[in-house]
């Protein structure tokens, strides 16, 4: 075989596949259109119960304005740094059935900053409504409620997560001034004068 006829045989499968290569490169892939009145194919069929996961409050911004996280000269801290919250039962996007009889146990979890440890914060919080609500539901004679409670009007994700949040904040700051105002032995811990 002729050694030129090797050398254009070779030339031009080279030139064919980097052209080939050029154009496939260029070319973009085009979305056919679904026509309006066809569902997607879905295997909910094999999966009937299966839920999509409910979103927290780490997924979605924060609804309400804080205080900005400020360290004092004792190194004590204003507040914790909220990380997240939920409910228990309720969805926070889609919020309960119904709003104005509600009732269900709200989270959220804080970490102190100063010692570096997490707290997750519970309270049962419930509209007059859903109080009634509650005691049908659960065949209680009575609801005792104490300090990790709270009764609103009706369902409202702001308020309920900035009155909660200012409980805790408000607590934080007695606690730091408890701790603030005890002085300290000088016989050491646990010796008293």
């Amino acid at each position: 075989m002729d050694p030129v006829k090797v050398i254009i045989f070779a030339t031009a499968f080279l030139l064919l596949l980097f052209l080939g290569r050029k154009l496939s490169a260029r070319s973009e892939s085009i979305e056919i259109p679904r026509p309006p009145d066809t569902k997607p194919v879905t295997n909910d069929y094999l999966e009937p119960d299966r839920k999509t996961p409910a979103l927290v409050g780490s997924d979605l911004p924060f609804p309400i304005y804080l205080p900005e996280i400020t360290c004092d000269r004792d190194g004590r801290y204003n507040r914790p740094e909220f990380l997240n919250y939920y409910f228990e039962e309720t969805d926070l996007v889609l919020g309960p059935k119904d709003p104005e009889a509600f009732y269900d146990n709200f989270y959220l979890e804080a970490r102190d900053i100063e010692n570096n440890h997490n707290v997750l914060y519970k309270y049962f919080v419930a509209s007059p409504l859903g109080l009634k609500k509650a005691l049908a539901d659960e065949h209680l004679p009575a609801i005792l409620l104490k300090e990790h409670a709270f009764i609103f009007a009706r369902w409202d994700l702001p308020l309920i997560l900035e009155t909660i949040s200012k409980n805790i904040i408000q607590g934080y700051a007695e606690a730091s001034d408890e701790n603030a105002d005890e002085l300290p032995n000088p016989d050491g811990p646990g010796k008293s004068k």
